[in-house]
């Protein structure tokens, strides 16, 4: 879905997903959700270096020490929660970043393994030790932007929409090595799909046919800023080591980003390509007829939880 500036303007403007009463957009309560996350992010970070001077540090462990949470601090600012744990640990304790990152795997165990546990209180006192972990739990369980549950769940649908790419390429019969295949050669700075044979693909606004190399997929909504300052340098990247390319976003981009004419952008994989020589690898798959029966296969699917808590599934 590609959107114009004016319902993104629109959509940063609301606070919440508008009903039918509200005005109508174009796009689904993910999506939006999605882009409000991006835009927070985005200004979030921006505020930071604001929050980081040294006379406003001070202020807010003066406020901590007089016994109001860094979740309350955090929100009568408006400010990111986990990022504001993270900045009155080091301001009032001198802890590293590696430190404070353990802190926040602590606040993420179960109380019964804590408990269990023998942790490291860092020179606190047991109670001091309670309140840091109960405040950093209580910043994590309540920050959407900034938490390390919010970094998985973006992980995850990365993780997701890349094999979404790998299972589409497959059944398109395209030949191409994945990043994991690029990285076992010792390859650095890779897309996620590197394709052996190149495609031609029609931009569907101007009808230019665009060569197509390698492909990145990003989970995620292509907004001016996340496209020009985070994005355009890497694909550019690519460009210069495997030639022009193409990137989707998956939920969609605002129209007529910037782009070199080497990166074609796109929110979904085409639905029509052409291959060197006129090839259809297609040709010899037996196609559906309308009304065929197609009879599903009941499977049973277990998820379980790795050791950083990103969900496995299996199926049966």
């Amino acid at each position: 879905m590609i959107m114009d500036d004016d319902e993104f303007e629109l959509i940063c403007s609301l606070d919440a997903y508008p009903d039918a009463a509200g005005p109508q957009l174009s796009v689904s309560e993910e999506t939006f959700s999605i882009i409000k996350r991006q835009v927070l992010h985005h200004q979030f970070r921006s505020e930071l270096r604001l929050h980081r001077q040294e006379k406003t540090l001070k202020k807010y462990v003066a406020r901590q020490s007089d016994g109001e949470s860094m979740h309350q601090i955090a929100k009568s600012v408006g400010f990111s929660l986990c990022m504001m744990a993270r900045l009155l640990l080091d301001a009032k304790y001198g802890w590293s970043k590696t430190t404070i990152s353990n802190l926040f795997k602590e606040a993420m165990k179960e109380e019964s393994e804590l408990e269990t546990d023998t942790p490291n209180r860092r020179g606190l006192s047991d109670e001091e030790y309670a309140r840091v972990i109960r405040e950093i739990r209580e910043c994590i369980n309540q920050d959407e932007i900034g938490s390390p549950l919010a970094d998985r769940i973006r992980h995850n649908m990365g993780v997701e929409h890349e094999y979404l790419l790998l299972e589409t390429l497959r059944n398109r019969q395209l030949v191409f090595e994945s990043e994991d295949m690029l990285r076992e050669k010792g390859l650095s700075k890779t897309p996620d799909v590197r394709l052996l044979l190149p495609i031609g693909v029609k931009d569907p606004r101007t009808g230019q046919l665009h060569v197509v190399n390698w492909i990145d997929s990003k989970a995620m909504f292509g907004d001016r800023h996340t496209h020009e300052t985070e994005n355009a340098s890497q694909l550019q990247g690519y460009v210069n080591r495997y030639g022009p390319g193409m990137v989707i976003y998956w939920f969609g981009h605002v129209a007529q980003l910037s782009s070199d004419n080497d990166i074609l952008i796109t929110d979904a994989f085409p639905l029509e390509i052409s291959l060197p020589g006129a090839f259809n690898p297609l040709a010899s798959v037996t196609k559906l007829e309308e009304g065929t029966k197609v009879k599903l296969q009941p499977a049973k699917i277990q998820t379980d939880f790795d050791d950083e808590w990103i969900p496995v599934s299996t199926c049966f």
